[in-house]
């Protein structure tokens, strides 16, 4: 059933995109041999080495969108999907129509004329591609376009699998009452398999999704060979879906699927680039626009307590790494007391009264924004802890170290929420597991502006 559909419809799309293509190139001839005035002269634009330069590269884009998986089947992509596959094509295609070029220089019309055509393409195809992908995502959710799709699942799965797809209406699939798998002994196993060839053979099927645990594989492998037998197409679901959150990525290694467990902010483009360059502008400004202020700061803290103006403590940080976090002094310099394993409490005695003033306003956490412009930290995300305690945690909560998967911050979710000094390990915990699960850099901005609005003399700072 699926061939000849698939066939036609990626038939239709390759020659639109050649169309779209050809257009361009004559387009731009035409501009750079007349300057878009009428009358066109067609017998210049349509000389044999144009033509025969146009089939070329025709060929060539053809070879190289169906190279990169323009034209494989991808219902559930997002609107997105083709605009990722242009971005790859248009440098691979530029390379080799300059390469030509080189070779035989009366194949390019004007020096730069394949550098404006590439791009013009790029601009034209992820126009029209990325309109006709939310034309057909409309489509789809008004009930045209649809395709029929089995489910073979064990209950638990099926629900989960249901729930995405009545979720994401734009896959555009109309779901049959799903086959259940439920191991109770032979008779029982029976049953799946009989439910499933009357399905077959009495309902036109378009896909089915074989979601059986590992226990069933010789059903698995009875049930594909039947969807081959019908020229239905067939795809499986890991039996360790049960592990893998929603939204996560597969990979091929050498034909080895892969499927990566979570996906985390560390992961993602936004996170690493466009995180990192607010970090450093961030904490480039609050350093030089407050330095006068540090500089009080350090001298009140000399005048009213004896020792070191900075004090460094070793934290743990994105990926387990240790480093040395800075803060103003706050508590009485002392040989005897153990900074690695002191848990400060309210009215804790070490604490000195321009300290007390300084954790209460948070102000002694300036300095971390040169950890912030080393790297070490960010503005926003978990708190640090020190690696006496987070030994102690990752016992008591088996996804503590989970909160090491991005930076660590100066401020987060747990701190505008309360979750701060003597608090709830377990609620500051969820708020953090909260924040790495949902981020974004709008989230951060929310953060930043809770903290100025929440956190400053905090009953929770001491």
């Amino acid at each position: 059933m699926f061939p000849a559909r698939a066939l036609f419809i990626n038939a239709y799309l390759a020659c639109f995109d050649l169309l779209l293509t050809a257009a361009c190139y004559l387009g731009l001839l035409s501009a750079e041999a007349h300057g878009w005035r009428w009358p066109v002269d067609w017998g210049r634009i349509a000389a044999p080495e144009r033509i025969l330069a146009l089939g070329w590269i025709l060929s060539l884009w053809l070879v190289l969108l169906a190279s990169f998986g323009m034209y494989r089947s991808r219902r559930t992509a997002s609107a997105l999907s083709d605009l990722r596959i242009l971005i790859r094509v248009a440098p691979a295609g530029l390379a080799a129509l300059e390469g030509l070029a080189y070779g035989l220089p009366a194949f390019e019309p004007s020096p730069h004329f394949f550098f404006g055509f590439v791009a013009a393409d790029f601009l034209c195809l992820s126009l029209a591609r990325t309109g006709i992908r939310l034309l057909l995502h409309e489509l789809r959710c008004r009930g045209y376009n649809l395709k029929t799709l089995l489910l073979v699942t064990s209950s638990a799965l099926g629900d989960r699998l249901e729930a995405v797809i009545k979720d994401q209406a734009h896959y555009g699939y109309r779901l049959l009452p799903s086959v259940l798998y439920v191991p109770r002994g032979a008779d029982e196993a029976e049953r799946p398999w009989l439910e499933f060839k009357t399905h077959l053979n009495t309902t036109r099927i378009d896909d089915v999704i074989l979601a059986l645990p590992a226990e069933a594989n010789s059903l698995t492998a009875r049930m594909v060979n039947e969807c081959e037998n019908h020229g239905i197409n067939v795809r499986l679901v890991p039996d360790l879906l049960p592990l893998i959150p929603y939204g996560t990525q597969t990979y091929d290694l050498g034909g080895i699927p892969l499927i990566n467990v979570r996906l985390y902010p560390a992961e993602f483009f936004g996170y690493v680039v466009l995180k990192r360059v607010f970090d450093v502008v961030a904490s480039s400004l609050i350093l030089v626009a407050l330095s006068p202020f540090f500089l009080l700061i350090a001298l009140l803290i000399k005048i009213t307590s004896p020792g070191p103006v900075f004090f460094a403590q070793e934290r743990m940080g994105l990926n387990g790494r240790r480093f040395r976090m800075l803060k103003f002094r706050t508590m009485r310099f002392s040989a005897a007391l153990d900074s690695n394993t002191h848990w400060t409490s309210p009215n804790d005695p070490h604490v000195t009264p321009l300290g007390r003033w300084l954790r209460r306003s948070n102000l002694d956490e300036l300095p971390q924004f040169l950890n912030v412009l080393k790297g070490d930290m960010s503005v926003v995300g978990p708190r640090p802890e020190r690696p006496f305690f987070i030994d102690r945690f990752r016992v008591e909560f088996p996804d503590y170290m989970l909160r090491h998967y991005v930076k660590s911050g100066l401020t987060g979710w747990a701190q505008v929420n309360g979750w701060r000094g003597d608090t709830s390990i377990k609620d500051r915990l969820a708020h953090d597991l909260y924040y790495i699960r949902n981020w974004a850099l709008a989230f951060d901005f929310k953060i930043l502006f809770l903290t100025l609005a929440r956190t400053f003399f905090h009953r929770n700072a001491y």
